[in-house]
């Protein structure tokens, strides 16, 4: 395999689409395909992180890389679904895509929703089919490779047993706060560690600013909107005053443990219906559930969970509210928490606000906008005559601008900016040099015009500026290492004589974790990492190789007790787990497979430069 770096050329917009980024055996992957690729990828991360993709992500995770495996490995699956005389026929895409929720209303297909769905996504029809081409076929290459694939009942009962058995552990903790008073912080030790460490306290680089403002405020007094234009603003943008149809709900929850046996579903679930009988019999939804619900954030409430639209509650619970008539009780719906006993209270349908409703919204927005567009006309103007006039000052004194002062900045850096000033701007701001002036900049209030008056660059300080801060630093290092060493000779002792013999010894409490279980290791006040550790260990190994520190925390923990798996559970369970385990297998030999694949292929990856 040939690996070599990504350039994009010159050239025409179609040359370039067309232009082949690597050769898997006989078949070409082109620039547009590998471009469409990176850009749905960055849309789902953009996505995934609420609108911005943490700074450095994409390098870090070396995405391009990623992207371009992705394809280099659908190259393989067609090629080699070829050699199986495995195909996709264009009726099994349009079924599949007729098949997807997301694009249906009321049960059935909907275009136009598909066609906002591709378009919010930047997906063409063409695009999203071929995906959804490849990953037919990708499934059904799977099937045939793994269609004998088991599980032994052996493997399953074993596997059970393993996830289900519950582990008691003690344990001690050694906060690092309690070995503060230990340190023996002297002014020389404290010199000695700075002169090491001075790099973390190096300033960072800031920037002083002279500026005049033009206020959107002031423009916005003199700032009018006919109606005319409000009226035809709402006929053009309807869609946005539309409002979905809610329901409000009242619900009585009878929770069930996850992975609860057969007999304790049973019982919550005989439980929920003598509930959904009393209040079809006419008793107060509201009393009942405060009495019975076991949903702590709405039982004292009467149940009542507010007004909801359609994609807000889990989808067995939600599909049942949205079948459901105004003043109905029904239930008992099973979601991942427990059964419910569900009253839908009163049913909002869906509506457009008219325009008498929502004018005052309009006209404000209008103004806005208006106000920003004579606001930059009246900024663009005022920069032309300071650079004519060859500065701030000369251009405050020669115009008529009462309500324009020249004010100052403090030092500031880019981590506490002044004015509201966004990333982009800071950065331009830091790229100036001193007495040079900036561009339009729009912030919050208006927009500025700033001449840099200072720029300081990072410097160390001296240990009298920063003494207190790094004699707290200090402190809290030694602390760690002094609770690390502490840590250590607990366990050593504890490897001699058991926990609770060291921990008296060492003057440290010791505390239970209770029985645990892989399926539902969760322990309000006790960190994932020890929790994890103690289920790691046995009566064969009772203690860890080493302290687990957690932050600025040591932890001791020892293996007390073992509980068997529940055999009644199995039954139960037998076949989620079967479901899991074959799926983890196909996982596992399909990764296993395709690096077989890339190991005999033929793969060059081309540079193109201009």
């Amino acid at each position: 395999i040939v690996i070599v770096f990504i350039f994009w050329g010159v050239g025409t917009f179609r040359s370039q689409r067309m232009a082949v980024v690597a050769k898997v055996n006989h078949e070409d992957i082109l620039a547009g395909d590998y471009q469409q690729a990176y850009s749905q990828t960055i849309e789902r991360y953009r996505q995934i992180f609420g609108g911005t993709i943490p700074e450095g992500f994409l390098k870090q995770f070396d995405i391009k890389k990623q992207v371009l495996n992705g394809l280099i490995n659908d190259a393989l699956i067609r090629q080699e679904a070829k050699k199986m005389g495995i195909l996709v026929s264009d009726d099994e895409v349009r079924s599949a895509i007729l098949g997807i929720p997301n694009f249906k209303r009321n049960g059935v297909f909907d275009k136009r929703l598909y066609n906002i769905a591709l378009r919010e996504s930047h997906m063409t029809p063409s695009v999203f089919e071929a995906m959804i081409r490849q990953q037919l076929l990708t499934d059904k290459v799977k099937a045939v490779l793994f269609s004998g694939l088991l599980v032994p009942e052996t493997e399953l009962k074993e596997y059970y047993r393993f996830q289900n058995e519950e582990i008691d552990a003690q344990f001690v903790k050694i906060p690092s706060v309690d070995c503060r008073s230990d340190v023996n912080a002297t002014r020389a030790a404290i010199e000695t560690w700075f002169e090491a460490n001075k790099n973390h306290y190096e300033t960072k680089p800031m920037i002083k600013l002279k500026y005049i403002m033009f206020s959107k405020d002031n423009v916005l007094k003199g700032v009018t909107v006919t109606d005319n234009a409000i009226a035809s603003y709402y006929k053009s943008h309807k869609k946005d005053y539309q409002v979905k149809e809610r329901r409000r709900v009242r619900h009585i929850l009878i929770k069930v443990p996850q992975g609860a046996d057969n007999a304790t579903i049973a019982k919550k679930r005989k439980k929920a219906l003598e509930i959904l009988k009393l209040a079809r019999e006419g008793k107060d939804f509201a009393k009942l559930a405060k009495e019975y619900s076991e949903d702590p954030g709405s039982a004292e409430r009467g149940g009542d969970l507010g007004f909801f639209t359609k994609g807000m509650l889990v989808r067995p619970f939600e599909n049942k509210v949205f079948s459901m008539k105004e003043g109905e009780v029904a239930g008992p719906v099973r979601t991942r928490f427990g059964f419910h006993i569900i009253k839908l209270e009163r049913i909002e349908p869906a509506r457009t606000r008219q325009l008498d409703q929502v004018k005052g919204e309009i006209e404000e927005k209008l103004k806005q906008q208006k106000a920003k567009d004579i606001l930059w006309d009246i900024a663009s103007k005022a920069y032309d005559k300071i650079i004519q006039f060859g500065g701030l000052e000369t251009y405050v004194k020669t115009e008529d601008t009462k309500d324009i002062k020249i004010k100052e900045t403090a030092l500031f850096s880019k981590d506490n900016p002044p004015l509201g000033l966004d990333k982009d701007a800071l950065n331009a701001l830091f790229a100036l040099e001193p007495g040079e002036l900036s561009s339009l900049i729009e912030v919050p209030k208006g927009i500025i015009i700033a001449v840099l008056t200072e720029k300081r660059p990072p410097e160390i300080p001296k240990l009298k500026a920063v003494y207190s801060q790094v004699k707290r630093d200090f402190i809290q290092e030694k602390a760690v290492d002094l609770c690390r060493d502490k840590a250590k000779k607990t366990l050593a002792l504890a490897r001699e004589k058991g926990l609770q013999a060291a921990a008296s010894k060492m003057g440290l409490k010791v505390d239970e974790t209770g029985f645990l279980k892989r399926t539902n290791p969760n322990k309000a006040g006790i960190p994932r990492e020890v929790i994890q550790t103690a289920l790691s260990l046995s009566s064969e190994k009772p203690l860890p190789d080493k302290p687990i520190q957690v932050h600025d925390t040591f932890y001791i923990v020892s293996f007390k007790a073992r509980r068997p798996a529940d055999p009644s559970g199995f039954a139960s369970m037998k076949d989620r787990l079967k479901k899991m385990l074959i799926s983890q297998k196909r996982d596992r030999l399909f990764g296993q497979w395709l690096s077989t694949l890339r190991e005999r292929a033929k793969i060059e990856i081309y540079q193109r430069s201009s």
